[in-house]
C-alpha cells in the first residue's frame, strides 16, 4: 500500500475504535487499532492484524488479514479485509471489499463492507 508513512496525531487514525460493520448479511460491532507505526489490528468482532497506511489529509487504508478457524480450531481459510477511509476528528467512515478465501488459498467470495467508526477515549 503507497501513502505517507504513519504517524500520530489529531488528524490520523493512531488508537482505538468502535465500529459499526456493515456487510450484506447485516451489522456487527467491531473494535480496530491503528498504531503510530503502521500496524493494524482487528481485535472485537474477529481477530485480525495488517497495515494501514496515510492517503494524505483525512484519508487512509488499511488492509488486515482474519483468520477463520472451524470449531475443531483448525483454519478454515481467512479474510482479507480491505478499506478507503475518510476521517473526520473523532470517527471514520470506510468503504471496501473482504475476499473470504478458503484453507487451499481458493477465493470462494467477495463481500463489499462499510465501516462506521468512533475514536474511544484513551
Amino acid at each position: 500500500m503507497g501513502g505517507e508513512q504513519p504517524q500520530g496525531g489529531p488528524a490520523s487514525p493512531v488508537g482505538t475504535w468502535t465500529a459499526r460493520v456493515s456487510r450484506p448479511g447485516g451489522d456487527s460491532i467491531g473494535s480496530f487499532r491503528f498504531t503510530a507505526r503502521g500496524h493494524a489490528l482487528l481485535t472485537a468482532g474477529g481477530v485480525g492484524a495488517g497495515r494501514w497506511s496515510s492517503l494524505g489529509p483525512g484519508g487512509f487504508q488499511f488492509r488486515i488479514t482474519e483468520p477463520v478457524v472451524d470449531d475443531r480450531g483448525a483454519c478454515a481459510g481467512w479474510v482479507d479485509v480491505e478499506q478507503h477511509a475518510s476521517q473526520q476528528g473523532r470517527s471514520f467512515t470506510s468503504r471496501g471489499t473482504s475476499r473470504v478465501y478458503d484453507a487451499d488459498g481458493r477465493l470462494t467470495r467477495t463481500v463489499p463492507v462499510e465501516i462506521h467508526a468512533t475514536r474511544v477515549e484513551s
